[in-house]
């Protein structure tokens, strides 16, 4: 039964650690950051941030004390949250269908067309990224990209911003970023789990995507051009959004 509620919070937007950390509110009534760490088994380290992020989004309650002590919210409260984020995910499929079929292919056209390219050198890379960036009509998504590579790329990232387009910085979780405070200007940055990724990546409008290999001053890239392959990717990466911690 915990497994089944737990997985159902999650189709609601929750991910893995809220779920459980929601689900254990719930059967505690009320209950501290170190209990709930315990019941829920999510790490001590993260729990603070997860509970923060659940009151924030109107799932628990913080009851002031010594301990802190954390309810979860008005039950009917919750009713209604979860029949509008129903609601939404009914038009959100209708949208997702949509764009899908009208990018949509036969096999053959698949297969007749290139699926990736592979770029190399420093330049190169540098110059296409700037290129997708000026494209940018809604969103951007740079993850696991190094700090010298991110400053190469403000200026672009500055004009996008003025253009009004999202844009979402995910940084390794203990890289430094001496010009953070500037990035922050451009938009939200968050910390990934990951300390020293193998790769990192920039997305554009769900229509151009780049993995970005550095190793030292060399940067390689492949660039991807299969759309169903794109959307993948970048459902993969609001999950890793999500999961990341806000700075």
């Amino acid at each position: 039964m915990e497994k089944k509620i737990i997985n159902a919070l999650k189709d609601f937007g929750l991910t893995d650690y809220e779920a459980r950390v929601y689900y254990s509110v719930c059967i505690s009534e009320t209950a501290s950051a170190t209990e709930l760490s315990k019941l829920s088994k999510v790490p001590r380290a993260r729990i603070y941030d997860v509970l923060s992020t659940l009151a924030r989004k109107g799932w628990i309650n913080i009851l002031e004390g010594t301990p802190t002590r954390y309810q979860p919210a008005n039950f009917n409260a919750i009713k209604k949250k979860l029949e509008e984020k129903e609601n939404k995910l009914k038009k959100s499929k209708t949208i997702v269908l949509e764009e899908i079929e009208a990018y949509s292919k036969s096999d053959e056209e698949v297969i007749s067309e290139a699926a990736q390219e592979l770029i190399l050198g420093k330049e190169k890379v540098i110059n296409l990224a700037k290129k997708y960036i000026s494209k940018a009509k809604s969103k951007i998504t740079l993850n696991y990209l190094s700090t010298s590579l991110l400053e190469n790329l403000i200026p672009d990232l500055e004009y996008a911003k003025r253009k009004k387009v999202n844009i979402r910085i995910i940084l390794s979780s203990k890289q430094k970023v001496p010009i953070l405070r500037s990035m922050k200007k451009l938009g939200e940055i968050r910390r990934g789990s990951e300390e020293k990724p193998k790769h990192g990546g920039l997305l554009v409008d769900r229509k151009y995507y780049m993995n970005i290999f550095e190793n030292g001053d060399e940067i390689n890239a492949v660039v991807l051009y299969y759309k169903k392959c794109i959307f993948c990717l970048s459902a993969w990466l609001n999950r890793v959004w999500e999961e990341s911690r806000k700075i």
